[in-house]
């Protein structure tokens, strides 16, 4: 009985740990190399540990009759993911001080003197610890009349023996096509890599990447982080458990008690329900405690902080910004997220359509119960146009950053934010 035992818990850990390196594989968080970046690996290594938990309780449950209980995984996972960053961290460490010193260097080719061939030269010398060197940058077959910046020379004029020093050739598209073809047949002949840089790269397309269909090549040139279905899996993921928690442990009670309070205050239901747009322009049933009296302009003209519409305590709820909490409500159904641009009523988003410029981008996916704007004090009352649009461009700059990390620190900025705004009206 205890060989079997013993059988058992060595087949079990044996299962979970291929279980490890299997997802490790397929999220690339074993890669190591001089392009990826310290955020890509973290974000990496954390969807390891999300679906490491998620698979191991589930192989629990259906196998193993919960030999293991559900802290026991996550510990195991969390350690597992803190022993992989700690070695990922102290090798990509070695190697970055390696390459800082000469070590491990490729020596490359830059083909245009232009502004692609210089930026690309500064941004080798900005971080030699990706190990990339060259000297200066070459023209095709024009000779440069500048003296202002390294210029080495022509590349016709390379010799194959000058050429095989080289470990990549880098050369950009304002580069005439047939003098491409003739860099490329001659780096075939030598065996060195050629990298082509777009004009895309110079542009604010920050995740375009190339693929094919069938064998025609293509670029999607405005992909986002959250077009991803593992991310939108991990960000509805901490959605439903997050508003969960606050149903089960905050409106429970925050419903009943505030609704006594609004119900004394004034005639009217307990919560505003409002038509809004969300995703995609859908329209959603939003949900707010109701801090004004009823009224017929409340779809049509916002409330500032000193509306005559508003209640006593509406105005407390509205400063603190508690009127927001049945949103996750919507959370829970799948209409908003916890963190995304604000919807706005139906009528004031066809007035910034029209006047703002990528208004529409806001709606791509979900809005939030908070945003980057709100984390950053920009909530309440629309000041101006420009204040919109300051708002705007955030959204859109989160939803190109976008990282379950972001959302957590946008949550924790807005909670302080709250809590600062509870106590300075009590």
């Amino acid at each position: 009985m205890l060989a079997y035992t013993f059988t058992m818990w060595s087949f079990v850990n044996e299962l979970f740990i291929a279980l490890w390196f299997i997802i490790s594989i397929y999220f690339k968080s074993h890669v190591i190399g001089r392009d990826i970046k310290k955020s890509k690996l973290f974000k990496s290594s954390l969807k390891c540990l999300f679906f490491f938990s998620g698979l191991a309780s589930i192989l629990n449950l259906l196998f193993f009759s919960f030999q293991f209980n559900l802290s026991t995984i996550i510990i195991a996972a969390t350690l597992f993911y803190f022993l992989m960053l700690l070695y990922r961290l102290t090798v990509d460490s070695i190697l970055e001080k390696y390459r800082a010193t000469g070590g491990n260097a490729l020596n490359c080719l830059i083909i245009g003197y232009n502004s692609h061939g210089i930026e690309l030269y500064n941004e080798m010398l900005k971080f030699p610890e990706l190990g990339y060197r060259s000297n200066g940058v070459y023209t095709f077959n024009k000779k440069n009349k500048l003296s202002s910046f390294p210029y080495c020379g022509k590349f016709i004029d390379l010799s194959d023996n000058e050429l095989s020093q080289f470990d990549r050739i880098f050369f950009s598209d304002k580069i005439k096509l047939k003098s491409q073809e003739k860099i490329i047949q001659k780096a075939d002949k030598l065996n060195i890599k050629v990298s082509y840089i777009p004009e895309l790269a110079f542009h604010d397309f920050k995740n375009f990447f190339i693929s094919k269909i069938s064998t025609v090549p293509y670029v999607s040139i405005n992909n986002l982080p959250l077009d991803s279905k593992i991310n939108l899996f991990l960000k509805r993921t901490f959605d439903f458990t997050f508003s969960l928690f606050v149903i089960i442990f905050i409106l429970s009670w925050m419903i009943p008690i505030f609704g006594i309070i609004i119900k004394i205050s004034s005639k009217g239901p307990v919560l505003f329900i409002q038509k809004r747009e969300g995703y995609k322009g859908k329209v959603f049933n939003c949900v707010k405690f109701r801090t004004m009296v009823v009224n017929k302009f409340s779809d049509s003209i916002m409330a500032d902080d000193n509306d005559a519409r508003l209640t006593k305590f509406g105005k407390f709820l509205r400063l603190s910004t508690l009127d927001e909490m049945p949103q996750f409500l919507n959370v829970f159904i799948g209409d908003m997220s916890i963190v995304g641009p604000r919807p706005h009523p139906i009528k004031l988003n066809q007035d910034f359509r029209e006047k703002i410029f990528n208004f529409d981008k806001r709606h791509r996916f979900k809005p939030g119960i908070t945003g980057l704007a709100q984390s950053l004090g920009y909530s309440g009352f629309i000041s101006s146009l420009n204040d919109m649009n300051n708002r705007v461009k955030m959204d859109i700059f989160y939803f190109k950053n976008w990282s379950i990390f972001f959302d957590l620190k946008i949550v924790l900025n807005t909670f302080f934010i709250l809590l600062r705004g509870v106590f300075s009206k009590l």
